[in-house]
C-alpha cells in the first residue's frame, strides 16, 4: 500500500507540472485576455443526471470539474489520488480539457480526457481511460445548456468501445448554472 501511495504521489506531482493541456479556446481561437467567455457562462454548471459539474472561468478555461465517476478535480493539479473506504483508492491522470463557445450559433463544446485511471476496489482493480465530449446549444436566456454527451471509455482487458454505436446514441443532458450566494463565492 505504501508503494501505491508513493507511486500515486509521484503521478500527481508529475501531472501537476504538466497540468491539463488546456488551450483556453473561445470560438476556436486561443484567448488572449481581450476575448472572454460570455458572462452568462462563467461559473458552475451542473447536469441533470450523471453528476457532471464544470466550473468555467472568464477566459473560457475549465478550472474544476466533477466527473461522472465521482471524483472532483482541480484542473491545475493535472491529476488526483483518492483514498476511499474499505481498502479502495483511485489514481486519475488528466489529459486535455477544453471549452469552446461559438456566439454565432450559441454552441458550447466541452472535452474532458482522462489519460489514465486506476481504481483499486475490494473486488479488484479497474484501469482504463476516458474521453468525454459534450456539445449543444445554450438557451437564448442563458439559463440552460442542452448538450449531447459522447463517452469513449475504455477498460483494460475489455473490448474497445464501438464509436459508431456511441455516436448513434449520444446521451442528452441539460446543464444549468448553479446559483452561488455572493458571500460564498469569495
Amino acid at each position: 500500500m505504501k508503494q501505491l501511495l508513493l507511486l500515486a504521489g509521484c503521478v500527481v506531482v508529475l501531472t501537476g507540472f504538466l497540468g491539463c493541456q488546456n488551450d483556453k479556446k473561445v470560438n476556436g481561437t486561443k484567448t488572449d485576455g481581450d476575448k472572454q467567455f460570455p458572462e452568462f457562462l462563467v461559473g458552475v454548471w451542473t447536469s441533470d443526471q450523471f453528476n457532471w459539474v464544470f466550473k468555467f472561468e472568464r477566459d473560457g478555461s475549465i478550472s474544476k470539474f466533477q466527473h461522472t465517476m465521482g471524483m472532483k478535480m482541480n484542473v491545475a493539479e493535472g491529476g488526483l489520488y483518492e483514498e476511499g473506504t474499505e481498502d479502495s483508492s483511485g489514481v486519475y491522470v488528466l489529459g486535455p480539457c477544453e471549452a469552446d463557445y461559438d456566439p454565432q450559433t450559441r454552441q458550447l463544446k466541452v472535452m474532458i480526457i482522462l489519460e489514465h485511471f486506476r481504481m483499486e476496489l475490494p473486488m479488484g482493480v479497474v484501469e482504463g481511460s476516458s474521453k468525454d465530449y459534450f456539445s449543444g446549444p445554450v438557451s437564448e436566456d442563458g439559463k440552460f445548456w442542452r448538450a449531447k454527451w459522447l463517452n469513449y471509455g475504455t477498460i483494460e482487458g475489455a473490448d474497445p468501445p464501438d464509436p459508431n454505436l456511441i455516436e448513434a446514441n449520444p446521451v442528452p443532458l441539460i446543464f444549468t448554472p448553479l446559483e452561488i450566494p455572493k458571500a460564498e463565492a469569495r
